[in-house]
């Protein structure tokens, strides 16, 4: 048996917390240090102020409930200090531009152009694809621009390039890499939700625009791929054309801009769902905390009986959303809670998931048989 000293010699809690925190008690658990300790004035800015003074000792501090005291926190501190990563503007650039090229591809086979034979048709797909990277865009810098405000471990955007067949959108979205955890879960709740609202800001007046050029017809007999309902969608056709679409074999065909403004709705809403690190997630665990896990299961629940009964996409979605971790991390301070008007913001959010909630957001419609196109 030896006799390990309850703290690193360079580690001294007594000092750190001097006129932060009183503490109540001390443990050890592996490399982690464990401090039972109530905050001496605004724990927010307490343990702010904390954790520079942790940093500089080459330790991470980090703030939960405590079990035991329900006036106390436990503050508890990691060997080390994240590493700054420096931006990857060429990686970011040459992804971007792969992102382009595959979104101009879809854009010209909708056209009817094929790129192989005809290379340079491919800039005919130029609506498409500008009106989809623009929405998508527009999400991500929200979260970059809110989280920078923070000083958030937010990185570029990575977007995702897949041409088609692959995909009928040609690109999988983009990703912003979170470097450490979040400061707190006011600042989780605001990166998260900056970028949907962002992108709907550009979103909805494009698809209004995008619906004004397009026409309303027969549905084609030849084949061809229906694009789901959602609450707004449907009421958004309604208010362009005066009546419920499709009905009755008539239903918009969509111009370039107004079906790339759909798919940035559809991407908004699969972000908005809360799970894990989606957006919606964010929003879900800054209320809720770590209970926010249960929510996660239950929608992903909720995506597989949408793929069981209704559209198989859902199917697809759901193992995306289980794969990608439900279970979402804690930031350094999860104890503040947020205000009432984060809190009306997130029903916000809840409300317009609910809206661009779509049961079958895609369909291919075969041909009929025996028919001239």
């Amino acid at each position: 048996m030896t006799n390990e000293p309850l703290f690193d010699e360079r580690f001294n809690p007594l000092q750190l917390c001097m006129g932060l925190f009183t503490i109540q008690h001390m443990s050890r658990e592996r490399e982690y240090h464990v401090v039972t300790a109530v905050p001496l004035r605004d724990v927010q800015s307490t343990f702010m102020a904390l954790q520079k003074r942790a940093r500089v000792e080459g330790f991470t501090a980090w703030m939960r409930a405590s079990v035991t005291n329900p006036h106390a926190v436990e503050l508890v501190f990691m060997p080390g200090v994240p590493s700054i990563t420096p931006t990857r503007w060429v990686l970011a650039s040459l992804l971007l531009f792969a992102t382009i090229l595959s979104t101009l591809a879809c854009g010209a086979l909708y056209r009817g152009i094929d790129v192989f034979t005809n290379p340079w048709g491919i800039l005919q797909g130029w609506q498409f694809a500008g009106t989809l990277l623009l929405i998508l865009g527009t999400h991500e810098f929200g979260h970059y621009i809110v989280g920078r405000k923070y000083g958030a471990p937010v990185s570029l955007p990575y977007f995702i390039p897949l041409p088609p067949p692959l995909s009928f959108t040609g690109t999988l979205g983009a990703v912003i890499v979170q470097r450490e955890p979040m400061q707190n879960r006011k600042v989780l709740m605001d990166v998260g939700l900056a970028g949907p609202f962002a992108g709907l800001i550009v979103a909805v007046p494009l698809l209004f625009y995008g619906l004004s050029i397009s026409t309303v017809g027969q549905m084609p007999t030849t084949g061809y791929m229906q694009e789901g309902n959602s609450a707004f969608y449907l009421l958004a056709k309604l208010a362009m054309f005066g009546q419920v679409l499709p009905n009755n074999g008539v239903d918009v065909q969509l111009s370039d801009i107004a079906f790339a403004a759909w798919i940035g709705l559809l991407v908004t809403m699969f972000n908005l769902l809360p799970i894990g690190q989606l957006d919606g997630g964010h929003a879900a665990y800054a209320i809720l905390g770590p209970s926010a896990v249960y929510l996660a299961y239950a929608t992903i629940a909720f995506c597989f009986m949408l793929g069981v009964f209704v559209d198989n996409t859902w199917l697809i979605w759901g193992v995306i959303a289980l794969l990608s971790n439900p279970r979402h991390p804690a930031p350094y301070d999860d104890v503040t809670p947020v205000d009432w008007r984060r809190m009306l913001l997130a029903l916000i959010a809840a409300i317009v998931l609910l809206f661009l909630l779509t049961p079958s957001p895609l369909q291919v419609v075969p041909g009929v048989e025996g028919t001239i196109g």
